[in-house]
C-alpha cells in the first residue's frame, strides 16, 4: 500500500511501507469519581484521529521530504495525507447522507434539504437524512460535496479516484470529478453520462492538489430524494465490479407514447385518442391526469418493497408526477405525490404512476415515458474524512558506522488549520 503524505500540491508517494503504522483516532474521555463512587465521563465533541508511524533504512528522497514538513521548512499551514487504509475519504454525514455535525454546509447547492423540520427545541437528530428537493428545474443542478476548510479532497497526480453515489442513481445525470489545483483554480473536470449506476473512476490530473465530487441532478424533476450514501477514495480493484441493478419496467409501447389506449387511464377533463398508433392527448381546461395502468388484470406494474421507483415523460405540460401502490390483491396500499421517486412501501406489490398536466390546447403525442425501479444501494464503507494532520512528534536516528543509514519516526494529529 502507498501512503501519501505532503502540502496539497506537492504530495509525496511513500512506497516503502513503514514498520509500525498506528492510526488510532483520540478517544479524549475524561473520568471524574464521586466520593460515592459514582463515575461520570466528559468526552470533547471533536475526537481528531493521530498517525504514528516508523520506517527503517529510509530512502534518502523520502527523508529529506519528511524532513521538510516536519521542521516547518516551507511553513505552518497543516500536512496532507492520503492513508491507504482509509476506505472513503468523504466526512462521516457525506458517507451515510445524514445530517451529521456539517448538517447542509457539507453540500453545496440549492436542492439541499434535511429530511424534515427540526424542533428548534430538541437536540438535533445527527443521524437524521439529508435530502434534494427538486421542482422541475430548466437545467441540471449539480450537488457537490464539500471538504469543509478545504477547496476539495487532496489527491496526486498518478492517483486513481474511485467516486460513487448509488442512492442518487435514479435521479442523476452524470457522476463528476471536479479538479483544481494548489491555488485552488479550477483545473479540469472528469464525468460519466452512461454509468450512474456504477463508480466512475478517473486518473488524477497533472497540476491537480484537490478534487471535489459532483452528482448532476437530471433537470425536469419534482422530486424529494434521500442523499443516501456514497464513496470517495482511491481506486479499489472491486470498485469495478460495483453496480446498482435497475430494470424498465414500461413495456416498448409505453415507453414510446404508443397505442393500445388500455395501457393508459385518463382522468376527469383529460381525453386521449389513437394519431397514427400513438397515443395523444388532450386538457381543453385547466386541470387534467393520466395514469399508466399498464393494460392488465393487474393494476400497474409489479415492484418489491424497499426498491427506489423514478417515472419520467417527455410532454412539456407535466406538472408534477405521482405515485399509487397496490398491494397483491389489488388493494390499495399507499401513495406518494408530487414526486418523481418513490421508495415502495411496505407491503405493495405494484405501482400506478401518474401525471398530473396543464392546459393542452390540441391533441400532441403523449410522449416517451420511463419507470425504472432500482435495487437498494448496497452497503459502502464509513467515511472518515480528515484528510489534513499537523506534524506533533518528529524522530530521526543513525545506525551506528552506517551514517547514510536513517530510521524515522513521525507523528500526526488530525487537524482543521494548523498555526506555528
Amino acid at each position: 500500500m502507498t501512503m501519501w503524505i505532503g502540502r496539497p500540491g506537492h504530495l509525496r508517494a511513500f512506497k516503502e511501507a513503514a514498520t509500525t503504522f498506528d492510526r488510532s483516532p483520540e478517544s479524549g474521555t475524561t473520568e471524574f469519581r464521586s466520593l460515592a463512587g459514582g463515575v461520570t465521563t466528559w468526552t470533547p465533541q471533536i475526537r481528531p484521529r493521530r498517525l504514528k508511524l516508523a520506517w527503517q533504512n529510509m530512502l534518502p528522497d523520502d527523508l529529506a521530504h519528511l524532513d521538510r514538513l516536519a521542521r516547518r521548512v516551507d511553513g505552518p499551514g497543516p500536512v496532507a495525507v492520503i492513508d491507504p487504509a482509509s476506505a472513503n475519504w468523504l466526512l462521516p454525514s457525506q458517507a451515510l447522507g445524514v445530517i451529521g455535525t456539517h448538517g447542509a454546509s457539507a453540500w453545496s447547492g440549492s436542492m439541499v434539504s434535511t429530511g424534515g423540520t427540526q424542533n428548534p427545541n430538541a437536540p438535533v437528530n445527527p443521524y437524521g437524512p439529508m435530502s434534494v428537493v427538486l421542482n422541475a428545474p430548466a437545467a441540471a443542478s449539480d450537488l457537490v460535496y464539500n471538504a469543509p476548510g478545504a477547496t476539495g479532497y487532496p489527491v496526486a497526480p498518478g492517483m486513481t479516484v474511485s467516486w460513487w453515489a448509488p442512492s442518487l442513481a435514479a435521479i442523476a445525470a452524470e457522476l463528476r470529478l471536479l479538479w483544481y489545483r494548489a491555488d485552488g483554480t479550477a483545473l479540469t473536470s472528469a464525468s460519466s453520462t452512461v454509468q450512474v449506476d456504477r463508480p466512475i473512476q478517473r486518473a488524477v490530473p497533472a497540476e491537480a492538489a484537490y478534487v471535489r465530487p459532483v452528482v448532476r441532478l437530471r433537470a425536469g424533476l419534482t422530486t424529494r430524494t434521500p442523499i443516501g450514501p456514497a464513496v470517495l477514495r482511491l481506486a479499489a480493484p472491486g470498485d469495478s465490479e460495483l453496480r446498482i441493478a435497475s430494470r424498465q419496467a414500461l413495456g416498448v409501447t409505453a415507453q414510446q407514447g404508443r397505442t393500445p389506449l388500455n395501457q393508459y387511464s385518463p382522468g376527469t377533463g383529460t381525453t386521449l385518442t389513437d394519431v397514427g398508433g400513438v397515443a395523444h392527448i388532450t386538457v381543453p381546461g385547466a386541470d387534467g391526469s393520466v395514469e399508466w395502468v399498464g393494460g392488465g388484470t393487474t393494476p400497474g406494474f409489479p415492484v418489491l418493497p424497499g426498491r427506489l421507483i423514478t417515472f419520467t415523460n417527455s410532454h412539456a405540460a407535466v406538472k408534477w408526477c405521482g405515485f399509487t401502490f397496490f398491494d397483491a390483491a389489488g388493494s390499495f396500499a399507499g401513495m406518494a405525490l408530487e414526486t418523481n421517486t418513490a421508495t415502495v412501501p411496505a407491503g405493495a406489490a405494484s405501482v400506478v404512476p401518474h401525471l398530473q398536466y396543464g392546459t393542452i390546447a390540441a391533441p400532441t403525442p403523449i410522449g416517451t415515458s420511463s419507470l425504472m425501479v432500482w435495487d437498494p444501494a448496497p452497503a459502502l464503507p464509513a467515511g472518515e474524512g480528515g484528510a489534513f494532520y499537523s506534524v506533533t512528534d518528529y524522530g530521526q536516528s543513525v545506525r551506528p558506522g552506517q551514517l547514510h543509514s536513517r530510521d524515522a519516526s513521525l507523528e500526526l494529529v488530525e487537524v482543521t488549520h494548523a498555526v506555528g
